[in-house]
């Protein structure tokens, strides 16, 4: 995915087969707040790879659904939950990607991916069989056409299984919680750790427990915890893995 290069809609991205994806892939698979975004951006500047942003597609999935007014919990009183419009609005959807600015048909959804609203949906959008399957054609697409550094909650284990080099990045609740205070800090949001740690706990049951791809470390995972340590060092550390002994050496 590069800086001026459109994504195509999810229901015209081409699957690839799942025993022969891409292998050319820096895997990482951490549970809600580990700062995989920020780590993973700097791995693939590094390693000269494209970035590709998964949770970020996710929330775009889920902000287009509250826009289009489907979101799971504004149907929940529906026969079918909602699937049908949800569906519907999922074919509908074409994302776009312009340097760190993500576009839902033409519209900069990027300020609104991280909104109370955003995240207190994303976690059942994102267990929505068809919007996965949506998304991880799109996701094996963009990995087709050249290496990249993939983070999300089943890379690893689900999108990317013949990855080359997989990491689970981990840290305690309680760091992650912070991490994310001062996420919102940064956009002049004042929010209480403790409401933050509470929702952080939520999303990985639900991520964890969801029946469709659920956020587990695939067995041939290298596992960061980077409780207490700097971006930097993370970095650092996962740079030498792939440079190093992981996947049989450097790219």
């Amino acid at each position: 995915m590069s800086s001026s290069e459109p994504v195509p809609g999810p229901s015209a991205a081409g699957a690839a087969p799942a025993a022969a994806g891409p292998t050319e892939v820096v895997a990482i698979d951490p549970p809600s707040g580990a700062g995989k975004s920020t780590v993973a951006r700097l791995l693939a500047r590094a390693l000269g790879f494209r970035f590709l942003d998964t949770g970020a597609m996710y929330r775009a999935v889920t902000w287009h659904f509250l826009a289009e007014g489907c979101a799971p919990a504004e149907c929940s009183a529906e026969p079918d939950l909602g699937h049908a419009r949800m569906q519907l609005a999922t074919r509908s959807a074409r994302l776009a990607l312009h340097g760190d600015r993500l576009f839902v048909n033409g519209n900069d959804v990027t300020a609104h991916l991280r909104t109370r609203e955003v995240e207190s949906q994303v976690s059942a959008v994102s267990a929505l069989p068809f919007v996965r399957a949506a998304m991880r054609e799109l996701q094996r697409e963009v990995a087709n056409a050249g290496p990249v550094v993939a983070e999300g909650r089943d890379m690893g284990t689900v999108v990317f299984p013949r990855a080359r080099w997989k990491i689970y990045l981990d840290a305690a609740p309680s760091e992650r919680a912070r991490r994310r205070c001062q996420d919102f800090a940064r956009q002049g949001r004042s929010v209480g750790e403790a409401d933050v740690l509470a929702e952080i706990l939520v999303r990985d049951r639900l991520d964890s427990t969801r029946s469709d791809a659920p956020l587990r470390q695939a067995a041939d995972a290298l596992y960061v915890d980077s409780t207490g340590l700097t971006t930097e060092a993370v970095v650092a550390r996962l740079l030498g893995f792939v440079r190093g002994a992981g996947g049989g050496g450097a790219p």
